[in-house]
């Protein structure tokens, strides 16, 4: 598994965790502990005013069904998330899972 070398903070409450291998993910601050995840020690990157949470909605702990909402909170159902702790997000796979609903 990949390991995250530093973050940065959005405006919408959200931090982007960036990988040793080029990948990032976002969660809401308020869920890092859920996922185990410790900034201390990290390098901060400059805060943003529009990430991948807010403007995309991927994260690791939005539903997987698109509507930006949190798993296990979205009227769809869900319990999956858009995408997975330390994993690149593959938008094209998404896309065709959306259409074949």
């Amino acid at each position: 598994m990949a390991t995250i070398v530093s973050y940065s903070t959005c405006n919408c409450g959200a931090i982007t965790l960036y990988y040793d291998d080029g990948f990032t993910n976002s969660v809401k601050k308020k869920n890092l502990k859920k996922f185990g995840i410790k900034l201390r020690g990290l390098k901060k990157n400059d805060n943003t005013w529009c990430c991948n949470h807010c403007a995309n909605h991927y994260g690791i702990d939005i539903c997987d069904c698109g509507s930006g909402e949190e798993v296990g909170k979205c009227s769809c159902g869900s319990n999956s998330a858009m995408e997975q702790l330390g994993c690149e997000y593959d938008g094209f796979s998404q896309i065709v899972k959306n259409f074949s609903r």
